[in-house]
């Protein structure tokens, strides 16, 4: 339930000063202090626009509830499931007839996002009311797998125009007139939407922007750059966050959002180029400036002061989409050794695909690589992070959509599928070896737009696409900073606001602070004595919970009150400068790191409707590595064993983990395939 902007307001002010305060007595300087208390201003402003508790951070520190990290099921509405059927056709169709791609403009070809616009793909995630179709957010986790499997820029594309921006942003915050103004263009695929934080000098720390919009009457005038920022083109709508003069308000609170209608074509005040990436290379991604653009006030999206606020809401929906691509990324990697591109059938426009690819046909000392134990391993371990990150990311939407802002959640649904991404990326390359190092031909004659005179040209989709890959791991916030900053600060906030804080200030006015620190030594025992029961969440509401899932999920819960423990402890022994050791809490072994594995199995566990022998294989292997996470370790003898038995399974045909997973994922050819040389020599 949303609250009011005054109820927000006057709960964030409470807090900053004695943000500020603390972290001066704790020695930072005054850029410092500015930069951190203005990111925790925008958080608690984001998180306080709704009510209740995150049921991440309710199972840490209170008696979590199982069912609220149920991810859901796939249900779209008649009207919302034709739109996704009839535009997949339409792809794989262009896909088929090599219409999908202008290789000269390095862009989708305008037939096809005409195509998909007369479709109404482009307003699947937009109300009926403003002429889209009014798909949940839950229902957009298995098109964003399939547009994936297709062509991964389009996903990016779905993604970026309907969850950075601008349709969450115009749905969460505008008006009803900006609703009518601009949701009906965007759903007729009028105007392709964009999101603009990053700046040159602004990534991981979106305090320091410097876009400005100096308010004159009923115009702001803006200036600065955007740069790199995916989708903008000539003719969309971008999402502008930048720092609004004019308006009286306080340094470090001064962040707006404004809806930005992008020139068709450059003038004295718009100069765009567009970036060239090895990445999404077939998306417009471009850097742009503002000189004194004028824009009317009309545009600014959400009052004015929670720009950050409104940015991190939306970020956060985002990453839940991160997650979910990455995941499918890791099943066409894993297709990509298994399959054989040469046994292929079809019903129509579905092809599947045999095992007996490149772990099958590629022997060395006399035995298929695929039978390696360490191969076995490592394709196991990978089938186990998918189909965890996959559910991972469905669970962000869901909670997305039902106006639960559970953001350590998303962080861990970012970092787990990604950190998974390219651990896969890393292996499957190394399956390949040197063949991965070998250009794609048919891409590179494809951007130099030659004519392929080749017979027979050497495809890569390995080695080509390490950058697709490795970017995952930075867009919707870098890992590590994920991991060792927001996560912890995510995780801590309550705390923070609720014990911590009181005992600064009273310290700052020269007090001992004996109440405060009463309070947090009760709430600490509390905590720690309730992490030791045997009940330490709740089943209700969980269905089809058979043995082996009930005893998961406890598992989970109990891991998870167990890390809410430690993070108290670490709280408690460090209190004002437990910021500084974000090791303890972030990425590589800390606490972050154990309840991204402990989560992974609560949602997977939860996510399993009958105990099929070859999924529980993954659920116990998921439970086992959670467990060994929280000894500090990485892995174990039992624990490879068990992936190398999933391995197993994904590699052979007749299982259901391969039928489900990969057989339906098309491959091409590995490069210079020995059983065909004579094709390539």
């Amino acid at each position: 339930m949303l609250k009011t902007n005054d109820e927000v307001d006057k709960k964030v002010d409470l807090n900053l000063d004695a943000v500020s305060m603390i972290l001066k007595q704790a020695g930072k300087g005054a850029d410092e202090v500015a930069a951190l208390s203005t990111l925790d201003d925008a958080d608690r402003a984001a998180e306080n626009q709704f009510s209740g508790e995150a049921p991440t951070i309710a199972s840490l520190f209170g008696k979590g509830k199982a069912a609220e990290f149920y991810a859901g099921s796939f249900n779209p509405s008649p009207q919302v499931a034709k739109v996704m059927s009839d535009s997949m056709a339409f792809l794989l169709e262009r896909k088929k007839n090599e219409t999908l791609l202008d290789h000269r403009k390095m862009l989708f070809h305008s037939e096809t996002i005409s195509g998909l616009a007369q479709l109404g793909f482009f307003g699947l995630a937009i109300p009926e009311k403003y002429g889209g179709s009014g798909a949940k957010l839950g229902d957009l986790g298995p098109l964003l797998r399939a547009l994936t499997f297709i062509h991964p820029d389009l996903a990016v594309m779905f993604e970026v125009h309907n969850f950075l921006g601008p349709v969450t942003p115009i749905l969460d915050f505008g008006t009803e007139e900006q609703k009518e103004y601009y949701l009906p263009r965007m759903a007729r695929g009028e105007l392709l939407g964009s999101f603009a934080l990053t700046e040159p000098g602004v990534g991981a720390d979106p305090s320091r922007l410097s876009m400005t919009a100096r308010r004159e009457g009923d115009q702001y005038f803006i200036s600065g750059v955007k740069w790199p920022i995916t989708n903008v083109i000539y003719g969309g709508v971008c999402i502008l966050v930048l720092k609004l003069e004019g308006e009286n308000l306080p340094p470090g609170r001064d962040s707006g959002m404004i809806v930005f209608e992008v020139p068709k074509t450059d003038t004295p005040h718009f100069k765009m180029v567009r970036n060239d990436l090895v990445a999404f290379d077939y998306l417009w991604n471009a850097r742009f400036r503002l000189t004194e653009m004028a824009v009317p006030a009309s545009t600014l999206l959400g009052p004015p002061g929670k720009g950050l606020a409104q940015a991190f809401s939306s970020l956060a929906k985002g990453r839940g989409g991160i997650g979910v691509n990455s995941a499918a990324k890791i099943f066409k990697l894993l297709a990509q050794i298994i399959l054989d591109p040469n046994q292929v059938s079809s019903d129509g426009l579905h092809k599947r695909f045999a095992h007996g690819g490149w772990t099958s046909f590629r022997s060395t000392f006399g035995k298929p690589i695929g039978s390696s134990p360490r191969i076995r391993t490592w394709v196991g371990r990978s089938t186990c992070h998918g189909l965890a990150g996959r559910v991972l990311g469905d669970l962000c939407f869901r909670l997305a959509a039902n106006g639960v802002r559970d953001e350590t959640q998303g962080m861990i649904a970012k970092v787990y599928a990604t950190k998974g991404l390219l651990q896969t990326a890393i292996n499957v390359y190394q399956i390949q070896g040197g063949r991965s190092v070998h250009s794609d031909e048919r891409r590179k004659a494809n951007q130099r737009q030659q004519p392929l005179t080749m017979e027979n040209p050497i495809e890569n989709y390995v080695g080509e696409n390490m950058h697709e890959f490795t970017i995952a791991t930075v867009y919707e916030g870098p890992n590590p900073v994920l991991a060792d900053v927001g996560a912890p600060n995510a995780m801590t906030r309550g705390i923070r606001a609720k014990y911590l804080e009181p005992i600064g200030v009273a310290e700052v006015a020269g007090s001992f602070g004996l109440m405060p620190k009463l309070k947090f030594g009760m709430f600490i025992a509390k905590t720690v004595l309730c992490s030791w029961s045997p009940f330490t969440g709740s089943l209700a509401g969980v269905k089809n919970l058979f043995p082996e899932k009930k005893r998961y999920i406890r598992k989970a819960l109990k891991r998870n009150r167990v890390l809410g423990r430690r993070i108290l402890m670490i709280i408690a022994k460090y209190q004002k400068s437990f910021m500084d050791q974000s090791y303890l809490l972030g990425d590589e072994g800390g606490v972050f790191d154990q309840l991204c594995h402990s989560l992974a199995s609560l949602v997977f566990a939860l996510s399993l409707d009958k105990p099929n022998p070859e999924y529980l294989k993954v659920a116990a292997a998921l439970d086992m590595e959670a467990d060994v996470r929280m000894s500090g370790k990485v892995t174990t003898p039992a624990l490879q064993t068990a992936w190398a038995e999933i391995g197993d399974l994904i590699m052979n045909g007749k299982s259901d983990l391969f039928r489900d997973l990969i057989a339906d994922i098309e491959v091409g050819d590995i490069p210079l395939d020995p059983r065909f040389i004579d094709r390539f020599i």
